[in-house]
């Protein structure tokens, strides 16, 4: 029988959101500090997707309904823990990240990410943790802050290091744009720009700025917001796909 370490938490390549206590909530800002939020709330805005949830997870997207539901809904705790779908999707497996004693007559398993050592139990245990100390600093290469999604084995992965504050960024910029278009407001992108206060000091906009200055800044900003507007309707394009590319 194997035996892991009791309530071994899951492991995520990433911060993954938590959501507090019944008498101790968290409140929604610490799930956006998250990048899984950002994943749920790209894949919201891809209209192919939206369309297989509308028919009940049918056609071509439905192996990917399969893991990820429906997400119509705005209740982003709701779908992360219903059927422990974050943990599914996004945790590495079980087998993967759990300390455990091997089944008798098991092959060890031994390399570069994993580690197999033998324990003299009668020894004591302040010895031993100290040597298994120093084993784990001699075997373990990992720098703090490093991180190893490229080694995770994740059901989905990130491709790159995500960016939580520019995945937020640049879909506010999208949203916008895509508020004025459906009410029909003919807004230039330099003015959502402006508007959204994404510009640093020295591009914003001022009526005491020379006229070609104006017009200078007024292209910046404007590159500024195509960009990502590219770069959002590039990552909603690859949620269909099955990963989330932007950084």
């Amino acid at each position: 029988m194997k035996t892991e370490i009791k309530n071994q938490p899951r492991h995520f390549p990433y911060k993954h959101p938590t959501f507090g206590t019944k008498n101790k909530r968290k409140p929604e800002i610490a799930w956006k500090k998250t990048v899984y939020y950002w994943w749920w709330a790209y894949l919201k805005r891809n209209t192919e997707y939206l369309a297989c949830c509308e028919n009940n997870g049918e056609g071509k997207l439905s192996s990917l309904y399969a893991d990820f539901g429906d997400v119509r809904g705005d209740d982003f705790k709701d779908w992360w823990l219903k059927d422990s779908r974050g943990f599914r999707l996004f945790a590495e497996p079980r087998s993967e990240d759990t300390i455990r004693l091997l089944e008798d007559g098991e092959q060890a398993r031994d390399g570069v990410e994993m580690m197999t050592v033998s324990v003299p139990l009668y020894l004591p245990k302040r010895f031993l943790m100290k040597r298994f100390s120093e084993l784990l600093n001699e075997r373990h290469t990992g720098k703090r802050g490093e991180q190893y999604a490229k080694k995770s084995k994740a059901k989905f992965q990130f491709r790159g290091q995500p960016n939580v504050p520019a995945l937020e960024q640049a879909l506010m910029v999208y949203d916008a744009i895509k508020e004025a278009e459906a009410l029909g407001v003919k807004k230039a992108y330099w003015e959502i720009a402006m508007e959204l206060k994404i510009l640093t000091s020295d591009n914003r906009i001022r009526s005491t700025d020379p006229k070609a200055i104006q017009t200078a800044k007024k292209n910046i900003a404007t590159a500024i917001v195509g960009r990502y507007k590219k770069r959002v309707e590039e990552t909603i394009k690859a949620t269909s796909l099955g990963f989330f590319p932007y950084a």
